[in-house]
């Protein structure tokens, strides 16, 4: 029988935020400010948790630390519990920082033989040429049928419903997922 506290895994406790205590304000730098339990935060950020399945709910919120390490203060559980303000300043900061445009059209789909794919698509941020390196990785389908799509410079593009797209799209789709 082992003789471990609670206490000897309080690093792997989730803390979750109480949204009530906490307020968050932007700063010019892009950053956002924070105020919680009467501490004071001065370069925060927030990190979607599970950012391919749960957009709203637990988010790590961290600040910079004078060693230049982020520390998490803890987790909101859910964006909705929040002021409508608050809701938006956080939704505003996880659009910017997660932004991944969604893939409507597949013209084309090359592969060069050496490792990289090249896919001529349309997407919500206009026509694009993605290159992808070692498609077999990059390409990603989950449990939910969202297609992610990693290209080499590591920007993500997503499908979210391979169903929704044209037949012609899906047909060269058809090899790689």
């Amino acid at each position: 029988m082992n003789n471990y506290k609670v206490d000897d895994f309080s690093i792997d406790t989730l803390k979750i935020i109480d949204v009530n205590k906490l307020k968050l304000e932007k700063k010019d730098s892009g950053y956002l400010f924070a105020e919680y339990e009467g501490n004071k935060y001065e370069e925060v950020s927030l990190t979607r948790l599970q950012p391919f399945y749960c957009l709203d709910t637990y988010i790590s919120v961290a600040f910079r630390n004078n060693e230049e390490e982020w520390i998490e203060i803890g987790v909101i559980k859910d964006l909705k519990d929040m002021s409508d303000e608050q809701r938006q300043l956080c939704e505003d900061y996880l659009d910017f920082r997660y932004y991944i445009p969604i893939i409507t059209k597949i013209y084309s789909i090359r592969d060069n033989r050496m490792g990289y794919l090249f896919v001529d698509a349309e997407t919500t941020a206009g026509r694009k040429k993605i290159a992808v390196n070692d498609w077999w990785t990059n390409f990603r389908l989950n449990t939910s049928g969202i297609l992610t799509v990693t290209d080499s410079d590591g920007n993500k593009y997503q499908v979210p419903d391979l169903n929704k797209l044209d037949g012609s799209s899906n047909k060269k789709l058809e090899l790689f997922v």
